[in-house]
């Protein structure tokens, strides 16, 4: 699944694997649209425990409501989302959006991608 970069100026999201499996690469900035296409492509069923966030360069609303979604699925089963190189800049929205149980532990901010 891909998602690509929007002409207007949307970010995308791609599903891809490393050394670890499947996972998540979001860039660019993840506003309503990107969410909207990724959500037309992927069913929730097929989303993957892991995001890499390295390439994001803004997350708007929907792009936290995202993160919560994703963040679902491996609750359910009594695990929890890797978010994997989150950008420094982006870590006082995901704070101030209430979000900080899904700040990267350290271990996690150092995982190969």
């Amino acid at each position: 699944m891909t998602s690509s970069p929007d002409p207007r100026g949307s970010g995308a999201v791609v599903l891809t694997e490393d050394g670890a499996g499947s996972l998540l690469r979001l860039s660019g900035r993840i506003d309503r649209e990107t969410v909207r296409r990724f959500r037309l492509e992927m069913p929730p069923s097929s989303w993957p425990e892991r995001v890499d966030l390295e390439a994001v360069t803004a997350l708007e609303t929907a792009g936290l409501e995202l993160l919560v979604h994703l963040a679902r699925k491996p609750r359910r089963r009594g695990s929890e989302l890797q978010v994997l190189h989150l950008p420094d800049p982006l870590r006082p929205t995901l704070e101030r959006a209430g979000l900080s149980w899904l700040l990267p532990r350290p271990d996690d901010r150092a995982a190969p991608a």
